[in-house]
């Protein structure tokens, strides 16, 4: 086999690649949560009647008493959790029993803009202050899903041919999407395994899911090529590495990443029959060597820049269409007075309890903004 390899394929990588940064993008919690004594008479009645008017819309606005505002969303979690509280760091789901019992009845999914840019320490404070408000007392917390992640700036994007080419995998349940001949994402694993690896380009993706603030965590300009390696974990698999708690997680992290891009999965030159002989190839090794940085990457916390920008522009692009057509209807031709038609039909047809109500759910719905809560200011 060796012999017959040609120098293409031992080395098909032309590009260079660079190490921008590697973490923790997804983090879900399972909580024991006792509550008080109003929870079966108060609390619990409370949150049935909000779920109830909250079917059949995008969810109604509440406070804490700390005045934190959140969204009381109209489903659940299948099939343990019947409440569903959005907030702009996390998603927290609630299960309708007063003390835990040998499962979590409170789950938690941290938004990735949280992660990136807040201290989980002072997270999980935010959190026992949120659940407080209503009588919540943490006793327990279990890490319930992580996903663990490597970004590197490329010269080129990778391909499905060089991915099949040298993978080595404990798994062969492979999928890939593609934009025409051109590979976006790459998987290994099928969706209800508890390990599957995800290889992106994650330049693209940002792009289209609004996550620009990544370029400033990565300090690299708007052109670059940035894929990324991710491997998500869920709960069954955590058990198997005995991570119960999250100084667990945070003990064997390194070691987590060291089996998943050595023996779960690997890029491999076909210079060997045997598949465990073949040589790592050079861009692996480096996604192999975040095991020495995936310390001090954990609760990294970087100035927050909005992004803002370029959603507005295309918010204004699809407003600009729109009044065209609204003038083109009403037989307006010129565009100031289009203007002041449309600003004052859109007045007419609004209020300003609406407008707060439709604010309030948007803010929240933006997720983390730099401050916690949101920015509620003009």
């Amino acid at each position: 086999m060796a012999e017959s390899v040609t120098r293409h394929a031992q080395n098909p990588f032309d590009g260079n690649s660079k190490f921008l940064l590697c973490g923790i993008d997804s983090l879900d919690l399972g909580l024991y949560v006792t509550w008080d004594a109003l929870w079966e008479k108060v609390t619990l009645p409370f949150f049935n009647s909000k779920k109830e008017m909250a079917q059949g819309t995008t969810g109604i606005t509440e406070q804490t008493d700390l005045g934190r505002s959140f969204l009381i969303l109209p489903g659940g979690k299948a099939p343990n959790y019947r409440f569903h509280l959005q907030f702009p760091e996390y998603h927290i789901f609630l299960g309708k029993s007063a003390s835990p019992g040998k499962s979590p009845n409170v789950y938690v999914s941290i938004n990735a803009s949280t992660l990136w840019h807040v201290e989980l320490e002072t997270i999980l404070e935010l959190l026992e202050y949120d659940l407080s408000s209503y009588g919540g007392t943490i006793d327990r917390i279990q890490p319930s899903r992580v996903d663990l992640c490597a970004d590197f700036r490329m010269d080129a994007g990778l391909s499905f041919p060089f991915l099949e080419q040298h993978r080595v995998s404990r798994s062969h349940k492979i999928n890939s999407i593609h934009t025409g001949p051109v590979l976006e994402t790459y998987y290994c694993g099928s969706p209800s395994c508890p390990i599957r690896l995800r290889i992106y380009d994650k330049s693209k993706e940002i792009a289209k899911n609004n996550k620009q603030w990544f370029r400033n965590l990565w300090e690299v300009d708007q052109d670059a090529i940035v894929w990324r390696v991710e491997f998500q974990l869920r709960r069954p698999v955590l058990k198997q590495f005995r991570i119960m708690t999250l100084d667990d997680l945070w003990q064997k992290i390194g070691s987590v990443w060291e089996y998943l891009a050595g023996e779960w999965f690997s890029l491999r030159l076909p210079d060997n029959d045997k598949a465990e002989r073949r040589t790592i190839h050079p861009w692996w090794l480096s996604v192999q060597n975040c095991r020495g940085e995936f310390g001090d990457s954990i609760g990294i916390k970087r100035i927050y820049k909005n992004d803002e920008v370029e959603p507005i522009q295309n918010i204004l692009a699809h407003i600009m269409g729109r009044m065209v057509s609204v003038a083109a209807y009403r037989g307006i031709n010129d565009r100031k007075k289009a203007i002041v038609d449309l600003f004052q039909m859109i007045f007419e047809k609004s209020s300003d309890e609406k407008f707060a109500s439709e604010y309030q759910k948007r803010v929240i719905r933006l997720s983390f903004r730099g401050s916690f809560g949101g920015d509620d200011h003009e």
